[in-house]
């Protein structure tokens, strides 16, 4: 992996954007294949080091600003993309929402006009790179009521501006005062998550376990599944009933209806999914167990 061998020759000379933004001048930035962002310290970096990187490296032009446009607009870059101390009117019930999109974009200020447009209530677009950026929601319960939101977002970038997005939705009771750390983890946690897992939206709260999948080994992750699915694995339609009825929150009725069954046959299914591993997917620990190894049989290969 590219990324595992520049780590190897360059050691702690070598920096992600999951924690640093591209507003630190001291480092050269690099796109990789990958479309992930990373740093070389200018300082560190001998001439003809940086030839290399530029040959296998897509560089990020320092001399491009996605510089903000109101004094509001300044003032949150400032707090979220640099270590200056920023003063801001303490509030509550905000929301980051990440963007990636998979090409740079030609027609920016259409892009921020018409991402404002959807949203019911306030919202500021800051740009980190010319392919990543956040908006906040000021308003996160109302966005909250439309159903099918930021997936409509999703399509009307494609289909008005021809370039793929990914959004990662942000926890919506942060403040002011831990705005900042909050950017930096959720930012990081998108990054991971989205190795592990493609989509186009990504709910920040039902993605947390893919954060502890990077964490353990591959053997781990499959000993876990093996525990607890061995015994089904191979019977996919039990395995995609459980799926659902976990998702409906152990409501067979909702679950049945959502699989086009009738209630009484999958309830015959999780009875034989319980009489199989004898793990009772009733009981919410067990449930959540369960939920986690089918979350590894799907996303880990």
């Amino acid at each position: 992996m590219l990324l595992d061998k520049l780590k190897d020759y360059f050691g702690e000379n070598f920096v992600t954007n999951e924690k640093h933004n591209t507003n630190n001048h001291h480092y050269y930035w690099f796109k990789t294949p990958d479309n992930e962002v990373i740093g070389f310290p200018k300082d560190k970096i001998r001439h003809n080091e940086l030839d290399l990187l530029n040959i296998f490296l897509k560089p990020i032009d320092d001399k491009i600003t996605y510089s903000p446009q109101t004094e509001e607009e300044k003032k949150w870059a400032s707090l979220l993309f640099t270590d200056a101390d920023v003063e801001l009117p303490n509030q509550t019930s905000f929301r980051f929402i990440y963007f990636l999109l998979k090409e740079e974009l030609q027609e920016r200020d259409t892009f921020n006009e018409a991402i404002k447009s959807l949203f019911p209530g306030k919202t500021l677009i800051l740009w980190e790179t010319e392919t990543t950026g956040v908006f906040i929601d000021f308003e996160p319960k109302t966005t909250d009521m439309l159903d099918n939101f930021f997936e409509s977002i999703v399509d009307t970038v494609i289909s008005d501006f021809f370039v793929e997005i990914f959004l990662y939705l942000g926890s919506s009771n942060i403040t002011t005062d831990d705005a900042r750390t909050t950017y930096q983890w959720e930012k990081g946690s998108f990054r991971t998550i989205q190795k592990q897992v493609k989509k186009q939206v990504y709910k920040g709260e039902e993605e947390l376990p893919f954060l502890l999948f990077d964490e353990a080994t591959r053997d781990t992750l499959l000993k876990l599944r093996d525990q607890t699915l061995q015994r089904v694995v191979d019977d996919r339609d039990l395995i995609q009933s459980i799926k659902v009825y976990l998702d409906c929150n152990m409501n067979v009725s909702l679950a049945a209806k959502k699989l086009y069954l009738h209630r009484n046959t999958l309830q015959y299914r999780v009875d034989k999914f319980i009489e199989k591993t004898g793990i009772d997917i009733r009981h919410f620990r067990s449930a959540v167990s369960v939920y986690i190894a089918l979350l590894i049989e799907k996303n880990i290969h």
